[in-house]
């Protein structure tokens, strides 16, 4: 059971509004700074059932300060007299996930190196039928941020991080296309390869790997688990076909490019679906009620969207096998 320590800092006036705002089961005050200076810091231990509840009740009463500032820490292990802990969810709180999330859509040099090397390991690794160096590739690329984050923006009806994370997402895809057509173009590989012709068609497993890693992906981030091996799942479902679109095209194979991009379109299309959905069942949604309808509105028009896209690419891969 994952406990937190939540510190406020507000105006010293404040500390009795914080104090009963915070009185609630699963809350304790465990200190308050001392008495120097305008501001007060109180700390407070909270179990991981009523801590969302408790930060948006002191956000509401922080927001009418002019000063304050609050933040959340992990607490490793807790004693308590009973020694008895109750079982419950690691959730981890709307905040905390803003802030690891929109962290890894940051458009940086860092980033687009990543993209660069993993996809020049992955091409590689396609054209030699290596599929070692393929989940080595996958280990390194960091596309697992961007996605995830889109999602999250959908989710609070946060279009700034929503186009942030869009744009790091286009922006990594459209490097390892880039990457591999110009391997292609360069090398003039043997696109009858296994692992590379692979990525030139698309069947429905593909649809279930990757539904799959949404699912898994969204899973971690909220409870609050390290998402590296997911990582890894949801960069295999996009930066192979990337590379391999870039590979056939700068091979002049137009229609295997096509297939990949088919083949990708299909991944993105069931990792948003499945993500949003987890979302949703976990309940990420905005603390105020205004920006709560915002989110509603812009989760329906985006669960729209992705469902027939869905189905139309369910529709293009039926007649693909029925050819």
């Amino acid at each position: 059971m994952a406990y937190h320590s939540v510190q406020v800092t507000v105006p010293k006036k404040s500390v009795d509004d914080v104090l009963k705002r915070s009185e609630r089961k699963g809350v304790s005050v465990s200190g308050i700074s001392a008495v120097k200076g305008p501001a007060r810091t109180i700390t407070f231990l909270t179990a991981p059932d009523a801590q969302q509840s408790l930060l948006d009740d002191l956000q509401t009463a922080c927001n009418k300060l002019d000063d304050w500032q609050i933040a959340i820490m992990p607490v490793d292990a807790v004693v308590m007299k009973s020694g008895k802990q109750s079982d419950g969810d690691n959730a981890q709180s709307r905040e905390e996930l803003l802030d690891e999330i929109s962290r890894g859509a940051r458009l940086n040099p860092t980033y687009f190196a990543l993209v660069f090397v993993s996809a020049i390991v992955a091409g590689l690794g396609m054209i030699a039928n290596n599929v070692a160096a393929i989940i080595g590739a996958m280990v390194i690329a960091p596309l697992l941020g961007p996605v995830l984050a889109s999602i999250l923006g959908v989710s609070l009806g946060d279009r700034k991080l929503i186009a942030k994370a869009a744009l790091a997402s286009a922006s990594g895809i459209a490097l390892a296309i880039a990457t591999g057509a110009v391997m292609g173009l360069l090398l003039h590989p043997d696109l009858g390869q296994p692992e590379l012709a692979r990525r030139g068609a698309v069947g429905f497993e593909d649809m279930a790997l990757a539904l799959a890693a949404g699912i898994a992906a969204a899973l971690s981030i909220t409870a609050g688990v390290s998402a590296a091996l997911v990582g890894v799942m949801v960069a295999v479902a996009l930066l192979p076909p990337a590379a391999a679109i870039g590979i056939f095209a700068g091979n002049g194979d137009l229609p295997l490019a096509l297939g990949a991009a088919l083949l990708l379109a299909v991944n993105l299309s069931a990792l948003f679906l499945s993500g949003q959905i987890v979302f949703l069942v976990r309940g990420i949604k905005p603390r105020t009620w205004y920006m709560r309808k915002k989110a509603e509105q812009s989760f329906k028009v985006s669960l729209l969207a992705w469902s027939v896209l869905m189905l139309v690419l369910l529709t293009l891969i039926w007649f693909e096998f029925k050819a």
